[in-house]
């Protein structure tokens, strides 16, 4: 297995409260983890359930008192399908306060697979105007914007949230996409991020095509499938 692979198995483990093995597995496995809310690379939003499927392996993991819940709602299961994750959708439903569901996709990029599409006027912006200061107050890391006749139309925010890899947030302006910006924002940011020897993570939604095509266009690769469940409001299960 490729190194980049065993580091974010490593990175993901120790978020997710498990074992790196477990990725690869061949078995669906549930652990419960009680600092869930405080996995870094799912936003920081209250989380009752978070989830990676790798291939042939998943690893659930869960707020102590769903465990059983999960597991009799997936007892027989192997792979968290569509289908299972429905099943799981239901179970935990019933008894949790839910906000949203999201199923998105992972992927990673390392400088042997980057193809740098950046186009134009590229620059760090960070702080330059109302945007690129939320983002970098939300993520910490600086923000790379597309200048398109003195406005920046496209931003891509480094998000330092690890040792190992660097994760990203990019927005375009909706009257300027189709353009190219997007790529060449995020070829800025990642360029940052491999310079600071760190591999570049993104994560995005399963149904978000034109960002799956534009992370894959710069050499991003697929690691694996994620599900979340996003409480309404902090609390106990009831």
């Amino acid at each position: 297995m490729k190194r980049s692979l065993l580091l974010l198995d490593e990175l993901y483990a120790s978020e997710l409260g498990c074992s790196p093995e477990d990725f690869n597995s061949g078995r669906l496995i549930t652990v419960q983890h009680d600092q869930i809310c405080q996995i870094r690379f799912a936003k920081g939003v209250p989380l009752a359930l978070f989830s990676i499927a790798r291939e042939t392996s998943t690893v659930i993991c869960v707020r102590s008192p769903l465990k059983n819940i999960v597991d009799r709602a997936l007892h027989g299961v192997t792979a968290l399908d569509d289908q299972a994750c429905e099943l799981l959708e239901s179970a935990v439903g019933a008894v949790v306060n839910v906000s949203f569901w999201f199923r998105g996709c992972r992927l990673y990029c390392e400088p042997d697979t980057f193809v740098d599409q950046g186009i134009g006027d590229v620059r760090n912006v960070t702080g330059l105007d109302e945007t690129s200061k939320t983002l970098h107050a939300k993520w910490g890391g600086p923000v790379f914007g597309q200048i398109v006749d003195g406005e920046t139309v496209a931003y891509a925010a480094v998000k330092p949230l690890s040792d190992v890899a660097w994760d990203l947030s990019v927005q375009t302006l909706p009257e300027h996409r189709g353009r190219g910006y997007a790529k060449s924002v995020v070829s800025a940011a990642t360029r940052h991020i491999f310079e600071n020897d760190k591999l570049a993570t993104w994560g995005t939604d399963r149904t978000n095509t034109a960002s799956l095509r534009t992370a894959h266009s710069l050499g991003f690769q697929d690691y694996g499938l994620d599900l979340g469940c996003v409480e309404r409001h902090i609390g106990e299960v009831h």
